[in-house]
């Protein structure tokens, strides 16, 4: 019996040696999310997708090949979320209201469907559709009647995304939505967070919209040529001293999350997007967000109107409204 158990211990400890000698371990980072309670999976032989009926949101992109979770996986204190979705507000209120015909209402940051439960309403082994409808509680933050399907489907090591804004309501609905996927970095165990970079499809002239110090609001001014004729946007904790970067006009059609010392990158679409958002948290950790948003935070001197803010969507009766975007696991070298 003794023996056995000292054989056990041996090899144990070879293992353990062995793992830490590869430089490029790609390993899978775990999560105890609650949210996994009611989940579930879409997967294929490159891909397994986890999503939460809570917000419609997935918690989990693992590379099956590579033994790899990409997707943050939640830290209390730092940021909890993994990918949530933005409706009907991308962003923040000026004292956490606005108002629509004279009205007041009261609403949280980026909006409530990231705290709704949604209701499954397809499965298949690789395709996983939910939805949402307007209903009392809805209703009392947000004076729309509308339906928000989401739709996840795996095409190799690409999931496809198709959220539909339905109308309906018998007047015009105004609106904005967003994405908000968080990605671990670095990907290898020999990397730094700044061995990262963004590579956009095309080179690219772009501002930087400022934000206030203070509160984070849209201060009005534009910081010209952020990035300047470059299709690079170089990746470091202190990018985000002055909170999430946010771009306008972006006219390539995707951007990937990439290391020159890593043979995996993520990239994400992003074509007919109005507005960019990169973000991580302001205390340094390993992940980083690449949020394509129809809409954008308030402005410091904001009037309140919905209907008149930056980037806003109005949709007429009857109508359906589609956010069209893609996360794909690719390699890089």
């Amino acid at each position: 019996m003794y023996k056995n158990v000292l054989i056990l211990i041996v090899l144990s400890i070879i293992g353990s040696s062995f793992s830490c000698g590869r430089k490029n371990a790609i390993t899978r980072k775990t999560t105890q999310d609650v949210r996994q309670i009611d989940s579930l999976r879409i997967e294929n032989e490159d891909l397994s997708v986890e999503i939460a009926l809570k917000g419609a949101e997935v918690i989990s992109i693992y590379n099956k090949k590579e033994k790899f979770e990409h997707l943050w996986q939640g830290e209390p204190g730092i940021w909890k979320q993994h990918a949530p979705i933005l409706f009907p507000i991308v962003g923040k209120l000026v004292d956490k209201s606005y108002t629509i015909d004279g009205k007041t209402y009261k609403m949280g940051i980026h909006g409530f469907v990231a705290y709704s439960t949604f209701t499954l309403e397809r499965k298949t082994a690789t395709v996983a559709v939910y939805s949402l409808q307007s209903n009392a509680k809805t209703s009392a933050i947000y004076p729309y009647r509308f339906k928000l399907s989401i739709k996840y489907e795996l095409l190799g090591s690409k999931l496809i995304i198709t959220n539909t804004v339905e109308n309906i309501d018998s007047k015009e609905i105004y609106f904005s939505i967003g994405a908000h996927p968080g990605f671990n970095i670095p990907i290898n165990n020999n990397e730094k967070y700044s061995d990262y970079y963004l590579e956009f499809e095309k080179n690219e002239t772009l501002a930087r919209l400022e934000l206030s110090k203070v509160r984070g609001f849209r201060s009005g001014n534009r910081i010209e040529r952020f990035i300047d004729s470059t299709n690079k946007l170089p990746l470091s904790h202190k990018l985000f001293d002055d909170r999430a970067v946010i771009l306008e006009g972006v006219v390539s059609e995707s951007v990937t999350l990439k290391s020159d010392h890593s043979k995996l990158g993520v990239k994400v679409g992003i074509k007919d997007f109005s507005f960019l958002g990169v973000w991580s948290s302001k205390k340094p950790a390993a992940f980083v967000c690449i949020e394509p948003w129809y809409g954008v935070t308030d402005a410091e001197n904001t009037t309140g109107d919905l209907k008149k803010r930056k980037g806003i969507e109005k949709l007429a009766p009857g109508k359906t409204f589609k956010m069209n975007y893609f996360i794909e696991i690719i390699a890089t070298r």
